[in-house]
């Protein structure tokens, strides 16, 4: 710790493990993709039909203002949308256009929850719009398009 026993609690949370801070329930993504492992990790939890997404902003994910980068943000979004637009289907998919808005800051040790809602789904795209927040607060509005895909057998 900074200054041996006297960090400020603030201090010790960004020296415990993201795993520690996770709250119950949400499972860490990992193994599909290796740049979402790298700028993640990233977590989901599945209650019925509903999907939760989750991201512990840890130090790594910092900008130079202490804040979360605006990068990590927009790979967790593209990582939401996709795992929004798979839920309840036995597809893959690929983004193919991802739009946002930059509505507040967040920071290190915030936990940062993905929604969003399928607008439409044709034969060979998904349409979605979502939003990442820290306790109900937007931080990042976005939309996305996807191409469906079939999963190789």
């Amino acid at each position: 710790m900074l200054g041996g026993n006297s960090a400020t609690p603030m201090e010790q949370s960004l020296f415990m493990s993201d795993e520690q801070q996770v709250p119950e329930g949400y499972k860490h993504y990992q193994g599909v993709s290796p740049a979402e492992d790298n700028v993640g990790p990233f977590y989901y939890r599945k209650e019925g039909d509903d999907l939760h997404l989750g991201m512990m902003a840890g130090e790594k994910h910092a900008n130079g203002m202490g804040a979360v980068h605006g990068g990590v943000l927009l790979c967790y979004a593209d990582y939401a949308a996709t795992m929004l637009a798979l839920n309840g289907v036995k597809e893959s998919c690929v983004t193919i256009s991802l739009s946002s808005d930059f509505l507040a800051a967040a920071h290190l040790g915030d936990w940062i929850e993905g929604t969003g809602t399928v607008v439409k789904r044709t034969g060979s795209l998904t349409f979605l719009r979502g939003e990442l927040s820290v306790e109900g607060n937007p931080v990042l509005s976005f939309q996305s398009v996807l191409r469906r895909l079939q999963k190789k057998s």
